[in-house]
């Protein structure tokens, strides 16, 4: 393989951009958050970062950035892709809003087992029952309606009434 000459103008890019601080750029974090989901292992995950990188440095910076350029830059700075995400991959991992179930299935498989009456995975089973004698009874008295009389209520003044 041949090694890559890069301008010396490239260099300095690539070393800005290393020294970037992506860990306090939520706007970058929130992107990058999104972006790592579809990622199932750690080279995706380097792979994608690496990736969001270059696009987000040259959008916000209007300095165009080449991938493969940058990638073969990190290598000859003897970084790994690992090394140069690991700031991004030391922030703790949120818990995910589903807990421990698996991920969801595709729309299609979710309709066949709700046709053939299966539990679907990751979703509590809830009986349809209801809970006989566990209700209390009502303390207060029953609110009376408008039209309704009240027998120790003042009477209606005269004014108020239609002759």
């Amino acid at each position: 393989m041949t090694e890559l000459q890069l301008p010396s103008d490239a260099t300095a890019v690539f070393q800005q951009m290393d020294n970037y601080d992506w860990d306090h750029d939520k706007e970058f974090q929130t992107a990058l958050a999104s972006i790592l989901r579809s990622a199932k292992t750690p080279e995706q995950t380097a792979h994608l970062t690496t990736r969001a990188r270059c696009y987000y440095y040259t959008r916000k910076f209007k300095v165009p950035v080449n991938f493969e350029a940058y990638q073969s830059w990190l290598q000859s700075q003897n970084h790994t892709v690992a090394e140069a995400q690991s700031a991004s991959s030391t922030k703790p991992a949120q818990p995910s809003p589903m807990g421990d179930a698996p991920p969801p299935a595709s729309f299609a498989e979710i309709c066949a087992l709700i046709a053939e009456g299966k539990p679907i995975p990751g979703i509590k089973d809830i009986p349809d029952t209801i809970l006989e004698g566990q209700g209390t009874q009502a303390q207060a008295p029953r609110r009376k309606k408008p039209w309704e009389k009240d027998a120790t209520a003042a009477p209606t003044p005269s004014w108020a009434t239609r002759t």
